[in-house]
């Protein structure tokens, strides 16, 4: 593998994968649907993509991706045909190979795959199947409430309840391609997973921040941040657990395994083949450098020894109304991420920036971070 200088982050967000490899040494371009303050200052370049159409002009950046020696992908991508991209452009992807990627972020592929392989995840049917049912009066085999989401894309901003019967068969009528799955009751979590080709081996396990109140989060489900490290007696067979799922599917590079931890044990809900929104938070507690990490784990090369140093939490903001950002928050010291441009209007819903907190112990880290939090709210205006 030849060496990789630069490197094209391509997302609908990047900055935590541009800002880290900036941080690591990298010249790093970026390509995404935000362009924050802070992801232009870390990118030597800037391609901005249509937030509506985000895999159009993919075509466009076959020169693009000429120009450096590897690409990493963000979220948004991972059921994008990569198939007008040639041979080499393609060949520059750093991480997993984009068929790959499609197969694993199909969560019905997953759930089934899963499955067969014996590993716990929750009950998964697709609108289709759940139409079928109906059309041969069977019973539906979900325990309600029951979880409606897209069967690709995380961040849970299209995630829902059903809660009866006749609202689920309207529901799967209507979204067809949708999937639907039990909820599961315990702590939503994350495992942070490095794999080359021969070996797994997990970074942090992380709390999940899902449908936050105090962050204006626009759904019940929708992520909203983490806490790293995530303290509990399962860490080992969560990690574990997370470590054979990845290698079982031929993953490499930086993967996430979102898990729920049940009272009967932990619980899988999807993969992420890709680098995760937990970058900051897991950089922060452990040190590591995580597009290094990625680009080293590529190459065949894995850290010898990751150790927890202190807990980190990322808190991310979201819009409670329209408004327009009137401050600068570039300039509102360490600690605020994800930093809209002054001016940007922002509407009910959208995120408008990311708090980070750091201390000795969890509360201290989500007290610092939650301090960022009433800056970043302040600085929107109606």
């Amino acid at each position: 593998m030849q060496e990789i200088r630069t490197i094209l982050a391509l997302g609908f967000s990047v900055r935590h994968i541009v800002c880290s490899g900036q941080r690591a040494g990298y010249e790093m371009s970026a390509a995404d649907a935000f362009g924050d303050v802070d992801t232009r200052r870390c990118a030597r370049f800037f391609y901005p993509l249509d937030p509506c159409a985000l895999h159009e002009g993919l075509t466009d950046f076959e020169d693009v991706i000429g120009l450096v020696d590897g690409v990493i992908m963000g979220s948004g991508f991972e059921g994008a045909d990569f198939s007008c991209l040639s041979e080499t452009a393609r060949g520059k992807i750093l991480g997993n190979r984009p068929e790959t990627t499609s197969v694993v972020a199909d969560k019905v592929w997953l759930a089934a795959h899963l499955d067969e392989l014996g590993i716990p995840h929750p009950r998964t049917l697709s609108g289709h199947a759940i139409s079928e049912l109906c059309a041969q009066k069977r019973r539906i085999p979900l325990c309600y409430p029951v979880v409606a989401k897209p069967a690709r894309g995380g961040g849970g901003t299209a995630n829902f309840f059903c809660q009866t019967d006749k609202e689920l068969i309207r529901t799967a009528k209507a979204l067809p391609d949708f999937l639907y799955q039990d909820y599961l009751k315990g702590q939503h979590a994350s495992v942070s997973v490095l794999l080359s080709r021969h070996e797994a081996v997990s970074i942090c396990l992380n709390e999940q921040l899902l449908g936050v109140q105090s962050l204006c989060a626009p759904g019940p489900l929708v992520y909203c941040g983490n806490v790293s490290p995530m303290t509990t007696p399962r860490s080992i067979a969560v990690c574990e657990l997370a470590e054979d799922v990845t290698a079982e599917l031929g993953l490499i590079g930086s993967n996430g395994v979102d898990v729920v931890l049940t009272d009967d044990g932990p619980v899988i809900i999807e993969v992420n083949p890709r680098v995760q929104g937990s970058l900051d938070t897991v950089e922060l507690a452990t040190g590591l450098n995580i597009v290094d990490a990625h680009v080293r784990a590529v190459a065949g090369e894995l850290p010898a020894q990751i150790a927890v140093k202190r807990y980190a939490a990322k808190t991310i903001v979201f819009a409670a109304r329209d408004g327009l950002v009137t401050e600068d928050l570039a300039h509102g010291g360490p600690g605020i991420v994800d930093i809209p441009a002054r001016g940007r209007s922002v509407h009910q819903g959208e995120p408008i920036a990311t708090g980070i907190g750091v201390g000795t112990s969890r509360a201290d880290a989500c007290a610092r971070a939650m301090k960022r939090v009433a800056r970043i709210q302040a600085a929107v205006t109606s």
